[in-house]
């Protein structure tokens, strides 16, 4: 911006200067009569005096000089300030022959220009009035809108990955009032499909586990009658017979397919909501745990729970940001919704070969019995009583860390009441 008020400054008195250039054409000829009546008055042997008003009232103020003097070539006491210039004008000396062609003086024509003064002036304050308000107004444009906005341009990727658990900040400026408002609608809005879509997802993996679970007990019967009629239990001499074992092996070879089936729908029915895609890339730890500070520092102050974060070392790792992310969500959100809310604290750093991540919290702990079933899909431990949630987020948080190729563990001190989860994951992950 300051170049170009630079660079239309220059050209506007480039342009002043040309104006004033151009009105030379008529000074030329007022200069003219004046060095014609200069040499008829000292031919006359009278000494010549310009009579300014009267070429004011012929040619016009404008073209006409401010002073005319004549300067004998035979003296030389002109004083400094008779060849003194305005910054804003310009003399113009004239020589002025007798009749023997011999150069007697020079007339000394000076033009003060008092109008070209007061345009650059002006214009001069306005650039500078101008510059200044338009830097005014840039700041205040910055600190209103752009820098707000900036600030709110990560909601909607957060919204979009489920990252956003408080919903937006408010803008004290306002000016996105109903941006946020519209945004935080949206984020709630997707938080309570999310939570009908788990609980209906948990009724339908209950169903299909229980179905898969009935089916089990009928097929491991029919199994059995069709081996006790392929040995021909069911005869009185005990004897098989042939057709009859043909058909039972038949039976028991389609029941094989059908347990295999329901094998499958058990484990489809285990992995649902773990579908994590891992995206691999190279990043710093550091780049994680400020990513993690961002989200959660606030709002850890807003509710009063002391937060610590320790990064002990920077290492360079290959590996899924944003399913490392997803897990460490997981386990502070655990830590905030089952804690006591008097402290919690994050730990990473590398160890060998791998990443270790800790969250520790202090709170009503799990016995070693239920620690052992946290990380099984749609569990809930005695401690969850009266908390919302659908039991499969540490169940998640697992297969995500397993594709990665790590894993979670859970530690509880009961003397200390104390929870600590545990995230190792490989440096450089090759999925």
């Amino acid at each position: 911006m300051s170049l170009f008020f630079l660079a239309a400054s220059l050209l506007i008195f480039h342009a002043i200067n040309k104006h004033y250039d151009d009105e030379n054409g008529m000074m030329n000829i007022v200069i003219n009569r004046i060095v014609i009546d200069a040499l008829r008055t000292m031919e006359k042997g009278e000494k010549y005096e310009a009579d300014i008003a009267k070429l004011r009232d012929e040619y016009g103020s404008r073209y006409v000089p401010d002073r005319v003097e004549y300067i004998d070539v035979m003296r030389y006491d002109v004083t400094k300030e008779q060849l003194s210039q305005d910054p804003y004008g310009y003399q113009i000396i004239c020589p002025v022959s007798g009749s023997d062609g011999k150069i007697t003086g020079f007339l000394m024509i000076t033009y003060f220009s008092k109008d070209k003064e007061y345009t650059v002036h002006m214009v001069a304050v306005i650039l500078l009035v101008s510059y200044i308000a338009a830097v005014s107004v840039v700041i205040m444009l910055y600190r209103l809108m752009v820098r707000p906005f900036n600030a709110l341009s990560e909601y909607p990727e957060k919204i979009a990955k489920g990252r956003l658990t408080d919903g937006m900040p408010q803008n004290s400026s306002g000016l996105f009032k109903k941006y946020i408002w519209g945004m935080n609608m949206l984020n709630d809005e997707m938080n309570l499909k999310d939570k009908n879509i788990n609980a209906m997802e948990k009724e339908k993996q209950t169903m299909i586990i229980s179905i898969a679970h009935g089916i089990k007990t009928p097929l491991s019967n029919i199994k059995l009658y069709a081996e006790a009629i392929e040995r021909g239990i069911y005869h009185d001499n005990k004897t098989p017979d042939k057709k009859d074992a043909e058909t039972a092996a038949k039976i028991k070879t389609n029941v094989e397919k059908v347990e295999l089936l329901v094998k499958e729908i058990m484990k489809s029915s285990a992995d649902a909501g773990s579908a994590h895609t891992p995206v691999i890339s190279t990043f710093y730890l550091k780049e994680l745990m400020d990513a993690i500070k961002a989200e959660y520092c606030a709002r850890m102050e807003l509710l009063h729970i002391p937060f610590e974060t320790i990064c002990q070392n920077d290492p360079l790792i290959c590996s899924d940001k944003d399913g490392l992310f997803k897990i460490i969500s997981q386990l502070l959100d655990n830590a905030v919704k089952y804690g006591s809310g008097l402290g919690i604290s994050m730990h990473m750093g590398r160890q060998d070969e791998d990443v270790i991540i800790s969250v520790k919290n202090k709170g009503s702990v799990l016995s070693e019995e239920e620690t052992a079933y946290v990380f099984k899909s749609f569990w809930r431990g005695s401690n969850a009583s009266g908390k919302e949630g659908q039991g499969i987020g540490l169940y998640v948080a697992r297969k995500i860390a397993e594709k990665l190729g790590g894993d979670i563990f859970m530690k509880s001190d009961a003397e200390e009441e104390t929870t600590e989860v545990t995230l190792i994951v490989p440096v450089d992950v090759n999925v």
